[in-house]
């Protein structure tokens, strides 16, 4: 069995682009059974986002239970996660990118790679770690890095990757690299599907050599592109979609052609754990981030032992007491702007040393606009960033396709480990779930 995790992809979209462009194997793909998914969880309680999603997704319970609401909080888990289950029942897997995931006791995990925000994880084998270390690195430190440490972790990506794919599937993963920047430019996008491309042709000949009886693969370009560059609503005018969509069309095609020998009994299925709504028309969401989250909690006042960025604008704080974090709380709490406050801020249920924040202000700021902050005053341009005015947004619903029979129209994203497990179990191509 192989799972490929195409994070948020919209199904009319995608159907719409791969038509236009020619994209044969998403064509093929989006062809196989389809069931819907979905989630109970609503757009404004935190938990709609990814990194909760797939966690239900791979543990079989639903958020209210496992409780896993940000990302890198995995280590709270109580739950096996689907690798853990196989490793129990004797099933060997490689897991590539999970997001909010972690190997633990799974030993029949042969290969298992961290999405960049788990900073407690890393890969298995440690010569996988070189694939996290960049991206990690810029992940906390956005906008505000050391060009010669990025550079050494570059070179140690680069090498990683040299000696983790096929010579002929490099010089592809270049070919995609140089026809993103003819088209846009070196910019975010075209880095993120080139190291993406390439992190999917590690994953593929890193099956090839495992031969595990079940994978998972997770993608997340698609949603990036979405979250950026979604203009128009049938995708017609949204060449950074379709160029992300080309790149998902050959790896899927590659996967096809190469992990039906090496992964199981060739049984492939993909799904999306929720998918997003272009918001074009919606009234502008900014995402702002902070320039330097570290810098800018020491700015506050806020007395902190470490601080972890997280994707954009969201972080991890650490404190030495109870009493500090709560000091702490209070003074994110209290910031506000334009009578608004500045940050949601969620003390940690499982540790009472940390506390997770992120900007609340998502409105169009002016240029000279001010945040206040324990009776001071700031120009909030001088700590923080627009990043992107959003045109895609989460919503509850998802698809899972399969080149089987699913036996089911339907399921919440947390059923979906169940059949999931059948899948691997049960030699039979065709699927009844009741």
């Amino acid at each position: 069995m192989l799972l490929i995790e195409l994070n948020e992809f919209n199904r009319e979209l995608l159907q719409n682009i791969a038509a236009s462009h020619g994209l044969k194997h998403l064509q093929r793909v989006l062809g196989w059974s389809r069931a819907s998914t979905f989630t109970s969880d609503e757009y404004d309680t935190g938990f709609l986002e990814p990194w909760v999603q797939w966690v239900s997704v791979h543990t079989g319970v639903p958020s209210s239970q496992h409780g896993v609401k940000n990302l890198g909080d995995v280590p709270n888990l109580a739950e096996d996660q689907l690798w853990e289950s196989w490793s129990k029942r004797g099933i060997s897997s490689v897991v590539w990118g999970v997001m909010n995931g972690n190997r633990r006791s799974a030993e029949a995990c042969k290969v298992f790679v961290p999405d960049p925000w788990t900073f407690s994880e890393d890969a298995y084998p440690a010569e996988y770690q070189g694939l996290i270390a960049l991206p990690r690195y810029l992940a906390k430190n956005y906008l505000d890095f050391s060009k010669l440490t990025a550079a050494r972790k570059g070179l140690d990506l680069v090498g990683t990757l040299l000696r983790s794919t096929k010579g002929s599937d490099f010089i592809d993963g270049l070919r995609v690299f140089w026809r993103g920047c003819r088209q846009f430019g070196p910019t975010n996008a075209v880095f993120i599907v080139f190291f993406e491309y390439l992190s999917a042709m590690a994953f593929i000949r890193a099956a090839e050599r495992a031969r595990p009886d079940a994978a998972i693969i997770f993608i997340n370009m698609l949603a990036h592109v979405q979250h950026h560059y979604w203009k128009s609503g049938d995708g017609n005018d949204c060449p950074q979609i379709a160029f992300a969509a080309a790149a998902t069309d050959e790896i899927i095609g590659k996967m096809l052609a190469r992990c039906e020998a090496a992964v199981g009994s060739g049984r492939v299925a993909l799904m999306n754990a929720l998918s997003q709504t272009c918001t074009i028309e919606e009234p502008p969401w900014i995402l702002y981030r902070p320039d330097n989250h570290a810098a800018l909690i020491s700015f506050l006042g806020v007395e902190a032992t470490r601080v972890e960025p997280l994707m954009t604008y969201d972080a991890h704080v650490f404190f030495a007491s109870a009493e500090a974090a709560a000091s702490g709380a209070a003074i994110l709490q209290g910031a506000r702007i334009d009578g608004k406050p500045l940050f949601f801020v969620e003390p940690d249920s499982h540790d009472p040393l940390k506390l997770f924040y992120r900007v609340a202000m998502s409105d169009p700021v002016g240029p000279d606009a001010e945040f206040v902050y324990r009776n001071k005053a700031a120009r909030f341009a001088d700590y923080f960033t627009a990043i992107v005015q959003r045109t895609g947004k989460h919503n509850q619903n998802g698809d899972l396709f399969a080149n089987f029979e699913i036996g089911r129209k339907s399921l919440a994203n947390h059923e979906v480990s169940g059949w999931l497990e059948q899948c691997v179990s049960d030699g039979d191509r065709r699927l009844s779930v009741a």
